[in-house]
Formats: C-alpha cells, sequence, structure tokens
C-alpha cells in the first residue's frame, strides 16, 4: 500500500475532529475522501503530512511511518490555497524544482504556456481559480509517488475543470496515487478508483467503487426483501447493503448520499419489510 491510515483521531480546542478514521490508498489508485463541508477531510490530510500532530492511530507511507525523506515522494494542494507573499511563479518553479528530485521541467513549461500563465507575476495576485490551476501545475510537475488534493476542482470553471480531471486520470495511469478530497459528489466516477465517506469525523464506508456497487442495490419504497441493511433513502428509492439479486445496481453518488442522509425514523421502520 501506498498509504494506510489506521485508526486516527484528533482533537482541536476540546473538539474531537476526527474519531477513529481508517481507510487505504494502493498504488496507481485514485481515492476520493467524500464529506460535507467540516466533515474532517482537510484535518485528515494535515495529519498524513504531520503538518498537524494526531492524537491516536497510525499513518503508514510507503510501508513505514511518516519521516522526513518520504516528503520528497509526496505534493499537496491544500485546500486554503495560500502561498508566499512577493513569490512569482518563477520563484516557485525554482523552489519545488530544488525540492523535488523527480521534477518534470517540460510538463510544467508546456502547463504554464497553456494556462498563460506569466512566470514573473506574483503568485498572491492570481485569482482563487488561477492559484488553484498553478498549484496543481506544480504537484503534476513533481513527480512523486502521492498526490494530495484537498478540494482540487473547486473555484475551476467546467472547461478547466473536465481538463484537470483528464490531468488527474493521465497521472493515476503513470502509477501514481492520488487522495483528492471533496464534497462534489458528481464528478467522482471521473477520475476516482476508490473511496470513504466522511462524515462529523467518522468514515461511514470505504471500498472501491466497483465493489461498492457490487455490495449494494436501489430498491423502490416499499419493496420486500430478504437480507439485507437499510443504508438511506434517495428521494423514493432507499439504499440496501445486500448480496440478494434485487431491484438496481447504484451509482455512485448514489452511495454517498445514502450513507450521508443515514437512517431516518420511517426508514428504520422499512426495515420491518425484510422477509423472514
Amino acid at each position: 500500500m501506498v498509504l494506510e491510515v489506521k485508526n486516527l483521531s484528533k482533537q482541536i480546542r476540546g473538539k474531537q475532529i476526527l474519531s477513529d478514521i481508517s481507510f487505504s490508498l494502493g498504488k496507481g489508485e485514485v481515492l476520493a475522501l467524500i464529506g460535507p463541508n467540516g466533515a474532517g477531510k482537510t484535518t485528515t490530510i494535515k495529519c498524513i503530512i504531520n503538518a498537524i500532530k494526531k492524537d491516536e492511530g497510525e499513518v503508514i507511507l510507503f510501508g513505514k511511518p511518516f519521516a522526513n525523506e518520504v516528503k520528497t515522494r509526496i505534493a499537496v494542494v491544500p485546500e486554503d490555497r495560500k502561498v508566499f507573499r512577493n513569490f512569482t511563479a518563477a520563484d516557485y518553479r525554482s523552489l519545488w524544482q530544488s525540492l523535488y528530485p523527480a521534477w518534470n521541467d517540460q510538463f510544467f513549461k508546456d502547463f504554464v504556456v497553456k494556462y498563460n500563465f506569466n512566470l514573473n507575476q506574483k503568485v498572491e495576485s492570481y485569482s482563487i481559480g488561477q492559484r488553484t490551476l498553478f498549484l496543481l501545475g506544480l504537484a503534476l510537475s513533481s513527480g512523486t509517488d502521492l498526490l494530495l488534493l484537498d478540494e482540487l476542482t473547486q473555484h475551476l470553471d467546467p472547461t478547466i475543470r473536465n481538463e484537470v480531471i483528464h490531468l488527474i486520470n493521465q497521472y493515476a495511469r503513470l502509477g501514481n496515487s492520488l487522495l483528492v478530497s471533496s464534497h462534489e459528489i458528481f464528478e467522482l466516477e471521473e477520475y476516482a478508483t476508490a473511496f470513504a465517506i466522511i462524515k462529523n469525523g467518522k468514515v461511514l464506508y470505504t471500498d472501491s467503487i466497483d465493489d461498492a456497487k457490487q455490495k449494494h442495490r436501489i430498491i423502490r419504497r416499499g419493496e420486500s426483501f430478504k437480507e439485507g441493511e437499510v443504508i438511506g433513502m434517495i428521494h423514493d428509492d432507499i439504499l440496501l447493503k445486500t448480496s440478494d439479486d434485487i431491484g438496481m445496481y447504484p451509482k455512485l453518488n448514489q452511495i454517498v448520499v445514502g450513507y450521508l442522509q443515514g437512517k431516518s425514523a420511517d426508514l428504520i421502520l422499512a426495515e420491518d419489510l425484510k422477509e423472514n
């Protein structure tokens, strides 16, 4: 495994932010960390890179606990998009080139030309969308084995967003791994191979996309079933975790919504439809 997060917990100022978080990411995989704003996605990423200290649990990177020597194998696009004051794009290029031995300067040059970045312009003057795109360009040029991308497509216009997803897929096809946090559930199947649903600092469900679809079904409200667990409601349908060949296979966004919605009182009653 490239990344293993085991039973990760974190409190900040007395508030429990993460509780027993666990998931894993293999070589060449793209794992989407999915959840609403405030779910704990950014805190999880900060704990992975040791930007903040975890209270409990383990973070295993490339088979070992986090150590300084793995920093050259990881690149991050942070959620806050903070940049150094008075740093130009050329300054960033020089800095990242010095930090990452596998830096791909030709890719960076092509990226800068394609998206019309002025290397002499200060990055702090960029719009939030330009800053997001520029930081992604740095990350993709780093040549690292693992990218951590926090709310990557946020603030990007639709055309560039589609190009960014294509670049993510290209990077993964080279055998690299990516952890992408997002609350945009309808774009996930365009790039992710696996996912972890996080809410209120807890992982509700994690799996590969293909396996998750095999393990769940969408049934109509009121439809009976022999075996399974009612997960949540999607409009007038119910998401059911089951091995029974009933209903329809769900889309990924339906699985995510079902787990995030959880069981309401009427869904608990729906379990009475289970056949004995």
